[in-house]
């Protein structure tokens, strides 16, 4: 049985139905041969297909020999170098980048290098082919060696606060290890720069001609974003640019979500829970929670309440008669109130304490005379001797 093939980005399996097949075509668009018999028989046929999951169009094809090396030509006109020198220029303005160290990945003989040396930057560049980095380094370029998913370990000691990459990423087998190789070789704050073929541009003006063995990825707008995404990056700009006919993205790493706020109320809130039980208890009254809800059994364990309440109800019939996980608390109608009479009821439904509360002074005022519920983020408390809510401090 063959092998499934996967998308190159996202891992998804492909269909087995090609987007597109182009027989014939050039199965190398660089280090061309010198024998015309070679070149008749490199002929290839391109299957291209698309990821139904993220959206990413690609060869399904074998990588050409060369994908580490970024070949290009050896001059730009005029007016090329001025638009890229003007991307440059705005990447570092943008992210006040002047006098910090920028990495090139994928930097060729040094072609943008020299453009980010006309600029107020520490630039550098890394690059897989030893006679590219030779030349580099011969024009006065500080030039690596490495392409990022061959690395084991950083390429020097320098600490990067940005890293670009132009037109590169396409010609990776694996794209989405490429940009996570290429973090690992910066800072974790640093900012990143993507220029890769623009998809649709080359359908609109180039009909189906731009597809080669050399690329492996055609990225749209969106396809170029979602596997940012999913190697764990945020987004900060992404856009289309005519002029060089490719789509930019920066980017940064996906910063960990900051849990220490809610964490610091949590812990208030359940000091907060644990106080008023202790005032219940200590005078010899008992406590029931009013709540069968995912919200009230977290409340329960994390308040360690579980040996201190008497047991839990909640009008929805199909959770009477159930036990409450993990506390193992049984779960009655909110009649149970007068069968088996408690003093005070915590409230865990902020949706519906309003209610329920009206609901206890209208049904259960002879029982029950002190009532709490849990609703913006704290501890409200209601008692017989209070006309007027007290709120707790959530710190």
């Amino acid at each position: 049985m063959a092998e499934k093939k996967r998308c190159r980005a996202c891992g998804n399996v492909l269909g087995n139905e090609s987007l597109l097949s182009l027989p014939g075509m050039p199965g190398a668009v660089q280090n061309l041969p010198a024998d015309r018999d070679e070149a008749l028989a490199s002929g290839v046929a391109l299957d291209v297909r698309q990821c139904d999951g993220c959206g990413l169009v690609q060869l399904t094809n074998r990588p050409v020999p060369y994908y580490r090396d970024v070949i290009r030509a050896g001059s730009f006109s005029p007016s090329m170098r001025a638009r890229q020198l003007y991307e440059f220029q705005r990447f570092v303005q943008r992210f006040s980048l002047q006098g910090k160290n920028i990495l090139e990945i994928g930097s060729g003989r040094g072609e943008y290098l020299s453009l980010l040396k006309e600029l107020p930057v520490n630039a550098f560049g890394m690059e897989h082919n030893g006679e590219y980095i030779k030349t580099a380094n011969e024009k006065g370029l500080k030039t690596f060696s490495g392409y990022p998913t061959d690395l084991t370990g950083p390429i020097t000691d320098l600490i990067f606060d940005a890293f670009l990459s132009i037109n590169f990423l396409e010609h990776a087998p694996d794209p989405g290890a490429f940009l996570r190789s290429c973090a690992s070789l910066v800072s974790e704050t640093a900012i990143g720069m993507i220029a890769v073929p623009d998809l649709e541009f080359e359908l609109r003006d180039n009909c189906l001609f731009s597809f080669m063995s050399d690329h492996l990825s055609y990225f749209s707008s969106d396809s170029l974003r979602n596997i940012l995404i999913l190697n764990g990056f945020e987004v900060i700009d992404l856009f289309r640019n005519d002029k060089l006919n490719v789509v930019t993205a920066y980017f940064q790493r996906r910063r960990s979500c900051d849990l220490s706020a809610p964490m610091g109320r949590y812990r208030n809130v359940t000091e907060e829970i644990k106080d008023y039980l202790d005032s219940i208890l200590d005078s010899g009254r008992r406590v029931a929670v009013w709540g069968a809800s995912h919200l009230a059994f977290s409340i329960i364990s994390a308040a360690g309440m579980q040996d201190r309440i008497s047991y839990i109800v909640d009008s929805a019939t199909f959770k009477q008669g159930r036990f409450a996980s993990p506390s193992g608390l049984e779960i009655f109608p909110p009649s149970h109130l007068f069968e088996d009479p408690v003093n005070a009821v915590m409230i865990f439904c902020p949706e519906y304490s309003s209610e329920i509360v009206g609901e206890i002074k209208e049904k259960y005022d002879s029982v029950v005379h002190s009532i709490a519920t849990f609703k913006n983020g704290g501890l409200e408390i209601v008692s017989e001797e209070e006309s007027e809510k007290r709120c707790c401090s959530h710190g």
